[in-house]
Order: structure tokens, then sequence, then C-alpha cells
């Protein structure tokens, strides 16, 4: 075990999570190699999957699935390898939902990704029609300063979505800039290192 790993571990056990689970059959997989500080968790109702890959970095990160007065159920929050956050929310309100973030992805702060309105909207014949279902962010995405990604989107690989900008859409196109309000592509054939500018060498 190198030193970083072991001052990573004890760190950690310095800040404990707060992780509440009311519900059964819940299975949370946390990478032991991850590093967590200020982490919460918090599910209500069951079969709920929480995943959180290898050598992630999660600070102020606060995981939400369901609401002590809507419990649900089959629902997957996943974060993959070496995915970063400075502060963030990620909620599910809705059955049957999910939240998929890559690998190698790097989020800024005071984000939001959020897969529910939280409340109903109807047609006119009493038909919810906002239901959340998924959100899926690919490999390699930067995501800027206070940017909010919202219900039944998608992010593919190797995009940078640009500070405060709220993508309600599905975005297919790889290597893409995303900004706005609404989120629109506005330059593509980009990719991106976590290399500062002026450290980056060809």
């Amino acid at each position: 075990m190198t030193l970083k790993l072991m001052l990573k571990r004890f760190i950690n056990k310095l800040i404990p999570d707060d992780i509440k689970i009311s519900g059964k059959n819940n299975n949370i997989k946390i990478s032991q190699s991850s590093y967590r500080r200020k982490f919460s968790l918090k599910i209500y109702g069951n079969n709920n999957t929480v995943e959180i890959g290898d050598n992630s970095y999660l600070h102020n990160v606060k995981i939400r699935i369901g609401f002590p007065d809507c419990p649900i159920e089959n629902c997957l929050v996943k974060i993959g390898a070496k995915t970063s956050f400075n502060s963030a929310e990620i909620q599910l309100g809705e059955s049957e939902s999910s939240i998929i973030i890559g690998d190698n992805c790097m989020f800024s702060f005071n984000i939001e990704i959020t897969c529910t309105d939280t409340h109903s909207v109807l047609d006119m014949e009493d038909n919810i029609i906002n239901k959340g279902e998924n959100i899926i962010i690919g490999n390699h995405v930067w995501v800027g300063k206070e940017a909010k990604i919202l219900k039944n989107t998608k992010i593919a690989d190797n995009c940078i979505v640009a500070q405060n900008s709220i993508v309600t859409k599905k975005f297919d196109t790889n290597n893409a800039v995303i900004a706005g309000n609404p989120a629109k592509i506005v330059k593509e054939n980009i990719t991106w290192s976590n290399i500062r500018p002026n450290n980056y060498k060809k």
C-alpha cells in the first residue's frame, strides 16, 4: 500500500461518512481506494444500488435516493473510477431511475445532477409527462462550476460542460463543448486535460 493511499484512508476515518439507509435490500459498493470527505448518502426505499469506483475523489458530495415521505425502488447511482467532485448534489426521486457517471470525469464546485422534478407535471388527462428516467454521463467529461444536469439527459465521452450551463437534453456527440441555458453544442472536435495550461506540454 502506498503512503498516499494510507493517508487517504486515515483522513477518511477522521471524518466519517454520513450514511443513512431506510429500506430493504439496498446494495452499497464503495471502493476502499476512493477518497471521501464530507460525503453524505441517504437512501429511502428498497432494492437500490450505489456504486463508487476505484480511486474516485468525492469532496462534499451528497447523494440522495428517494425521500422520507416518498421511498423509491430499483434505482442506481454509479460513479466510475478516477472521477472527482469538488462539491455536488446527486438526486433520484422516482423508482426505476438511474444516474450513471463514467470514468476519469472531473466535476467542479456546486454541481447539481438531478433526475427528477420532485413534483408532477400532468397533461389535461391527468397523465404524468415529466417522469425522470436516467442521466448518463460518459467517460472523461469535465463539468464546470455551478452547472446543472437535469433528468433524461446524456453527455457523451470527452465533452466539456461549461460553467453555469443547464443540460436539459441528450448530447450524443463526443469531443464537444456544451454551454448555455438551455445548453447546446458550441464547439466540436476538442478534448481536455486536467493539467493547467501553463504547465501543459504537447
